[in-house]
């Protein structure tokens, strides 16, 4: 398993009883540690005993930190340097459990260094069968950085999952990845052609279900073979494209997560992402492994750390994860929902 993370950075989680915009706060102390979308996919699969392989861009300023925390929890990297400082991502977890995260951007990238990273993420193809293409892109990388990272998967006979948002998903659908896993509020973003902007969706919302699936089935319209679009505590959507999985029409299915006691959100998505994969390498059909995906999201936010699943305790939600079939006849129109190119999905 190969996971494509070009852009790490330090978590830097801080703890307070209560976020007021505009006031100076005292945190407890600062939990650092090594971060980014693939990351937190690395540790998923490692706790499932795996020994994935993290390519990424490693910063010349401060990365030798980066690979000491990295080696510190176990995590193979390959890593390709980059000129500049490790982004960081400030966590913010509030006594009652609400979670802010700021983000940095990351390093400028040129060309010569992506070409870089590009090449070595082929060769370590040859040694794979499933690539993870996840996280934000740094400054001046490529639009369709994860489609051409798709495109050497298929080259190498590897299964591509992508989960990213913005320019990264938008990049990738012409490739016709095997997988997209967007959430909701990510999903339609892009779809909607909206690049920036605060992320926030109504897990509680009445149309949640009806909203993913009009979004999942317009990032298969755009050219994902499947698409998950996941909706936090209210489960994911999957459409499979007609002509995928030995299917002449397009299968929609409602996935509902099992209730748990939420001790931080952050990191779901990615321990989606790691339990789908887990599915797939012990050979489980595509919606047996997405299932697999909602029972270790819904491990990991029991967790503080991101990506911090007990592998057990997602075998047992496993069982609790229901799945349900939806006439493509009752798919919803996507309305002003529209693909990257700007054309009605």
């Amino acid at each position: 398993m190969l996971v494509a993370t070009p852009n790490l950075c330090f978590d830097r989680t801080l703890r307070l009883p209560r976020l007021a915009p505009g006031a100076v706060h005292r945190s407890g102390q600062a939990e650092v540690s090594a971060g980014g979308k693939g990351v937190n996919v690395a540790r998923v699969l490692r706790s499932h005993g795996y020994r994935p392989v993290i390519a990424a861009l490693v910063p010349t300023v401060d990365g030798e930190h980066l690979r000491r925390l990295l080696r510190q929890e176990g995590a193979e990297l390959e890593g390709v340097a980059v000129e500049g400082r490790t982004r960081a991502a400030t966590v913010l977890v509030e006594d009652d459990g609400r979670v802010t995260v700021v983000n940095e951007p990351g390093p400028q990238l040129d060309a010569r260094t992506w070409a870089a990273y590009r090449s070595a993420v082929g060769t370590a193809l040859r040694h794979h069968d499933v690539l993870v293409c996840t996280g934000s892109l740094p400054p001046g990388a490529p639009a369709d950085s994860y489609g051409q990272l798709t495109a050497l998967a298929r080259e190498h006979g590897a299964v591509a999952v992508v989960d990213a948002a913005r320019e990264a998903l938008a990049g990738a659908l012409p490739a016709e990845p095997d997988l997209v896993s967007p959430n909701l509020a990510e999903a339609e973003a892009v779809l909607a052609g909206r690049h920036h902007g605060v992320e926030e969706v109504d897990e509680d919302a009445a149309d949640i279900h009806a909203r993913g699936t009009a979004a999942a089935h317009a990032l298969v319209a755009a050219g994902a073979r499947r698409a998950v679009v996941t909706l936090g505590g209210a489960g994911a959507v999957m459409v499979t494209a007609a002509g995928v999985d030995g299917h002449d029409t397009e299968v929609v299915l409602v996935l509902r997560a099992p209730r748990v006691e939420v001790v931080s959100p952050v990191g779901a998505g990615d321990s989606f992402v790691a339990g789908v994969v887990v599915g797939l390498s012990r050979g489980e059909a595509w919606p047996h492994a997405v299932r697999r995906g909602i029972a270790t999201a819904s491990a990991s936010v029991e967790q503080l750390l991101a990506g911090g699943v007990d592998a057990a305790r997602a075998e047992v939600l496993l069982a609790q994860v229901t799945v349900s079939p939806v006439s493509t006849e009752n798919v919803p129109d996507p309305g002003n929902v529209r693909d990257p190119s700007g054309a009605r999905a």
